[in-house]
């Protein structure tokens, strides 16, 4: 009774153990056949408990329905032992492609052995003996078999992997098995057929009755099996001792398996979380890099920026652009090209390799078909690593070795390719789409510098044609009026010198003498001006310091200049060149109408506004009558122009002082601006 009481234990312990772990969740390799593990368990705990109420002496009329149930819970877990069995051994650990033959060449003796055991159900004993002998046989046995094998295969994987506590936990599950098929499986009660009646509990067959009814071959495997069966014997303990054994067995090898299944899904867990880490971490990395790409990119398009809006010059802003490309791309060789006047042909400008970036002199005309192909389409063209040899030659001029890859992106003008900026690796790696993107990056920055360029030329060109218009307007308003002054002066000195009207003529003399100096001074006043307003070599105070020091020398006055702002004059460059034309029409005002002795120019700044004022001790004006003078509208439309303030103060005798007010440049643009000054 206790045996059988411990043995239900164990097999109950078993299924309770496979439940709670089916419904504790993970992703175990048994997971899938734990419910048919619980479900054997449970019945073996249960068949194992009804053998111990038998055992007890059940009455009769309940030991007869008892030992047809006991039967029943026999024939059904050997069922679930044989499912969970084939589950192991296929799902756990997959089954090599030739076991699908197995069934095939086990189909005929498995077929006689069931016709076999099909004859015995018709003999006249109890029902429940041939069901449970063979449900043991057919059964029990196989689904044991099977089971041993499945763990012990998993045995196997598992010492390969290095989980050595999983594998000898594997391992002890399939030994247990197999001991449980020999045990349950193979020793069956005693009955009149079959291998029940020499192998059975009593084993009353001899080895003499054996080697007179079996082949050598059948004689020796059973000779061995029941000598195996004799030493359980000869301890003197009996069979259901053993079976108790088995069941303790498999119960703490599979137990145990389940929670060191645990232990090894939480180590592997935990690799998960530091592969995890380390995929944030390479990630992280990656942002860092990615971060520190896009800063270099941006310094670069910043300082190319600057150049332009320095307005350094075009040719060096294109080296520029194809060194930090080369750098920033990596590349081995970066290009570019125009099309000539003509657009007839393609003559590389500029390139840059690993040693020197060059300006091409003379053009060098471009043959390779890729280059030539974007710029008559019009659309980028990265090399796919499938091209032929030929269509990648002509793409480098200082490499010794062939490019291997290639990108090209073409340069358009308003929607017109004129030209194309391609980069080139010699060793065997490809370029990028972002790689082609960054690249069209900097091939807007060659227009835009090309384009700048022409703006540039454009703009100087209109300065000089407004230059020369201003120039002959002066010449006519001033040195053209006195030389037709001068023409009439003769005739009259002409005059009076036939009629000999000496005094009249020494007055007409001194009279010419005034004009040719006041001439004079208005020819050296324009050629002042001109130099100052055209000169960018200087800074803004530096230049009208000078021009306001060599008109103290000309004219001969009293000059003060004060500079009260510190750093540079943040105005735009707008704002500067009316400044100085509004300081060029007050002083040559002042010179001309206001017989002054002292002029003082003030600079300052006054909140965010830069202010110039201007004053004289002159013999001033009356403000109402003034307020229609050509001069001084057209300083107050110079300032309002550039966003500026106009303002005039004089009072007669007293003098006339001029302000004009105008805004410093917002952060965001004093940056470019400030540069391109310096």
């Amino acid at each position: 009774m206790m045996i059988y009481f411990f043995t239900g234990l164990c097999f109950s312990g078993l299924g309770l153990a496979a439940y709670l772990q089916l419904h504790h969740g993970g992703d175990l390799p048994l997971r899938k056949q734990l419910p048919w593990l619980a479900a054997f368990g449970l019945t073996c705990g249960a068949a194992s408990w009804i053998d111990m109420f038998l055992a007890s002496g059940a009455p009769q009329s309940l030991a007869g329905s008892l030992a047809i149930l006991r039967a029943a819970m026999q024939a059904l877990s050997g069922l679930l032992l044989l499912k969970f069995g084939w589950g192991i051994l296929d799902n756990l650990t997959p089954l090599p492609a030739w076991t699908i033959f197995i069934p095939g060449v086990l189909i005929v003796p498995i077929a006689y052995a069931i016709t076999y055991a099909s004859t015995t159900f018709i003999t006249p004993s109890p029902i429940e003996i041939p069901v449970d002998i063979w449900s043991r046989y057919f059964l029990y046995l196989p689904g044991s078999i099977l089971a041993g094998t499945g763990f012990l295969r998993e045995w196997n994987i598992e010492r390969k992997k290095g989980y050595t506590d999983v594998a000898n936990l594997m391992m002890g599950a399939g030994l247990a098995f197999l001991f449980e098929a020999f045990v349950v499986g193979l020793v069956v009660p005693a009955a009149p057929y079959g291998p029940a009646s020499y192998y059975n509990y009593n084993r009353v067959a001899s080895n003499a009755f054996i080697a007179d009814q079996s082949s050598p071959v059948m004689t020796s495997m059973l000779t061995a099996w029941l000598d195996y069966a004799e030493v359980l014997k000869t301890t003197g303990l009996p069979i259901e001792f053993w079976r108790m054994i088995s069941a303790f067995a498999v119960t703490f090898f599979v137990v145990r398996g389940l929670d060191v299944f645990d232990a090894t899904q939480n180590r592997q867990f935990r690799a998960l979380q530091v592969e995890r880490d380390q995929a944030q971490e390479a990630a992280f990395q990656a942002q860092i890099v990615a971060r520190q790409t896009a800063e270099s990119w941006t310094d670069a398009l910043v300082s190319i920026s600057r150049q332009i809006a320095a307005l350094e010059n075009v040719d060096d802003i294109l080296q520029c652009i194809v060194q930090m490309a080369r750098c920033l791309l990596g590349a081995d060789f970066i290009g570019l090209a125009i099309l000539n006047e003509e657009h007839s042909v393609l003559e590389i400008k500029c390139y840059a390799d690993n040693q020197q970036t060059v300006m091409v002199s003379p053009p060098v005309a471009v043959v390779n078909p890729l280059i030539l192909g974007v710029v008559s389409s019009s659309h980028e063209y990265l090399t796919r690593g499938d091209e032929a040899p030929e269509m990648l030659e002509h793409v480098t001029l200082t490499c010794d070795k062939a490019a291997s890859s290639m990108a090209v992106v073409p340069l358009n003008l308003e929607s017109h390719p004129f030209g194309a900026l391609w980069m080139a690796r010699c060793e065997p790696l490809p370029f990028s789409e972002t790689d082609a993107i960054w690249l069209e990056c900097m091939a807007d920055q060659v227009v835009i510098a090309i384009q700048h360029g022409l703006m540039t030329a454009q703009l100087q060109s209109l300065s000089i044609v407004e230059e020369r218009g201003r120039i002959a307007r002066d010449m006519h308003d001033g040195l053209a009026q006195v030389l037709g002054y001068l023409n009439l002066q003769l005739q009259t000195l002409d005059a009076l010198f036939k009629q000999g009207k000496l005094t009249s003529f020494q007055s007409e003399l001194e009279q010419m003498r005034q004009a040719i100096q006041v001439a004079n001074a208005d020819v050296r006043e324009n050629i002042l001006s001109l130099r100052t307003t055209l000169s960018n070599e200087k800074s803004l105070v530096s230049a009208l310091g000078e021009y306001f020091a060599e008109f103290g020398v000309q004219t001969g006055l009293d000059v003060a200049f004060i500079n009260d702002v510190e750093g540079n004059i943040n105005l735009s460059s707008v704002a500067e060149v009316q400044l100085v034309c509004i300081l060029q029409e007050a002083l040559t005002n002042v010179r001309k109408h206001a017989h002054a002795s002292h002029i003082r120019v003030l600079i300052s700044k006054q909140d965010e506004d830069i202010v110039m004022e201007i004053s004289d001790d002159g013999i001033g004006f009356v403000m109402h009558a003034a307020k229609l003078s050509f001069g001084l509208q057209t300083m107050r439309e110079r300032a309002q122009s550039a966003g500026g303030e106009f303002e005039v103060h004089s009072i007669p005798d007293q003098g006339t002082q001029i302000e004009c007010r105008f805004p410093c440049l917002k952060p965001e643009k004093l940056s470019q601006h400030s540069l391109a000054l310096s």
